[in-house]
Order: structure tokens, then sequence, then C-alpha cells
């Protein structure tokens, strides 16, 4: 199966957030999280894609943009394996994005 790569991380976050009770049932916090509080793979990703926005200008659309703000409110209801998981399967197709943006 072919799953166009904007598809793929919304789909990646529905499917790994839908085994994830919900936050107050976990106890994990439902504020975002400081950027020194997201795992490694997440400082990386996000300062990547903020830097390819910025140079890509109205190239990123709202939808591209808007993919990543997703991710990152989404981190707090996960859990800490997940986030790591969820920031290594959105860096690893960004690649893709940051070609069709021309921005790296």
């Amino acid at each position: 199966m072919n799953i166009p790569s904007k598809a793929l991380i919304p789909a990646v976050l529905l499917l790994a957030l839908s085994a994830v009770p919900p936050a107050h049932a976990r106890g994990h916090k439902s504020t975002p999280l400081a950027f020194e509080e997201l795992p490694p793979v997440c400082q990386k990703y996000f300062k990547r894609a903020e830097a390819c926005y910025a140079k890509a200008g109205e190239k990123a659309s709202l939808y591209h943009a808007g993919n990543t703000k997703m991710l990152y409110q989404s981190l707090p209801a996960a859990t800490p394996q997940q986030r790591t998981e969820m920031c290594a399967i959105a860096a690893a197709s960004f690649t893709d994005k940051a070609k069709a943006l021309k921005c790296e």
C-alpha cells in the first residue's frame, strides 16, 4: 500500500494515541511541554521543521505547519516512549516534506 507522506503523520498520531488512555486516567500532564522537556529526537525535529517552514514561507502552508503543531500538541498525552517514537517517525518522514518544500 502506498500512503502519501503528507497523510503519514496524522495517521501515525492517530494510531499511536488510539492505544493511550486519556491523560487524566494516567496522570500525564495535558498542558504543553516545555521545549526542554521534549525528548532529544523531538527537539531536533521541531528545530528542523521550524527552520524549514521559515525558509519555505507560504509554500509551507498551513497544512504542513499544522501537522507539526498537531504533533507538538499531542505529546503531553503520550508516554515518554511514545513521544520518542512519534517524533522519530515524524523526523523520518520529514525528508520528503523538506524536499517538496525546497527548504533544505
